[in-house]
């Protein structure tokens, strides 16, 4: 894979500095990076619309009575065929 290097940023670790600079410039021991974005942290995502809600819930709705309503008709069936065994 090609990279491209946009930019560095270089930080000085060994600085010796009286009391009075360490409390003027606090950076130098506090290095920041200003446009990080670390991988899983995206924009937070807009909410949905009304139309859009209530659409995921009507079909969701719906799927549940449909699913309800072939188990009723399966275990019927079942239960048909379970009568009808001559012991």
């Amino acid at each position: 894979d090609n990279h491209d290097i946009i930019s560095l940023k270089l930080y000085q670790l060994t600085v010796e500095r009286t009391p009075e600079e360490e409390k003027k410039d606090r950076e130098v021991f506090l290095p920041v990076v200003d446009n990080l974005k670390l991988p899983g942290m995206e924009a937070p995502l807009e909410p949905m619309s009304g139309l859009a809600l209530f659409l995921i819930v009507f079909f969701s709705l719906v799927a549940i009575v449909f699913a309800i309503v072939i188990g009723i008709i399966v275990y019927n069936k079942w239960q048909e065929q379970s009568r009808k065994h001559f012991y």
